[in-house]
């Protein structure tokens, strides 16, 4: 695929989890020409598309707008968000309680065939199916992300979805690693990975990438992406994730 499809497919990616994240229970989502957010429980301009001609002028209403409260303080800008060289960040920064951080879009091509390598003999990995599974991987991702607002309804509605998919990882038996994928049109969106301290460097995140992946080529699916911090991003490279664009993140913290 070449890049402009990849950056497509992790911009589809992006859409989709949060949007998933807004039909939770407390949260909420909005859309209009050129922006989606959300808010409630998750706050986030998740997909900002600047139309032009004047973005010196677009960019400052979203300023004013996040100010005013009337849109979350935290906002993503893809590649495709605006021209190659506009600088988006810029504006925001000028004005106080604006800072500016990024995330890396990354992406692996899938192939029919894939297999998953044989895992160390100690360690369990399947999908979950049943309820205390699922209490497990909630409890698993909300320490590893210190996610200290997603409750297991959170995680019950996302379960409960059709595009939803728990895996869960026991090392001797004791819930150590958790992933969440999502099927979307086309892609497979790795939306959170995460294991428990104590339990890192065994490769358990990878196992659990790839039981996700080996289920999504079985479906068709030829390409997975995800968001990774800049301290993640060795990690996926390690599993066959490519770094293909920035994601910039924008967020208001007033004083």
């Amino acid at each position: 695929m070449t890049n402009e499809q990849l950056i497509y497919y992790i911009g589809s990616g992006t859409d989709h989890y949060f949007s998933m994240l807004g039909n939770i229970r407390g949260s909420e989502n909005h859309n209009r020409e050129g922006l989606k957010w959300t808010d409630g429980h998750v706050e986030c301009v998740y997909s900002v598309k600047l139309r032009g001609p004047d973005y010196e002028k677009e960019i400052g209403g979203l300023i004013n707008e996040v100010k005013a409260g009337e849109l979350p303080g935290r906002l993503l800008f893809t590649p495709d968000s605006a021209p190659p060289d506009l600088d988006v960040t810029g504006p925001f920064l000028k004005h106080d309680g604006f800072t500016a951080e990024k995330d890396y879009g990354m992406a692996k091509e899938l192939r029919p065939g894939m297999t998953c390598p044989a895992p160390p003999v100690n360690v369990d990995f399947f999908m979950v199916k049943e309820i205390n599974q699922l209490k497990a991987a909630g409890s698993i991702f909300n320490s590893a992300f210190q996610y200290d607002f997603f409750s297991f309804g959170h995680y019950l509605d996302i379960f409960n979805t059709s595009e939803a998919y728990f895996y869960l990882a026991e090392y001797n038996g004791i819930p150590a690693g958790a992933c969440l994928a999502l099927h979307g049109e086309g892609f497979l969106e790795i939306a959170w990975a995460g294991t428990l301290n104590g339990y890192r460097k065994k490769g358990i995140a990878g196992y659990l990438l790839n039981m996700a992946e080996k289920d999504a080529v079985e479906k068709g699916i030829p390409i997975s992406v995800l968001s990774a911090f800049p301290g993640g991003v060795n990690a996926y490279s390690r599993v066959g994730y490519r770094k293909i664009c920035e994601i910039k993140i924008i967020c208001y913290n007033p004083a």
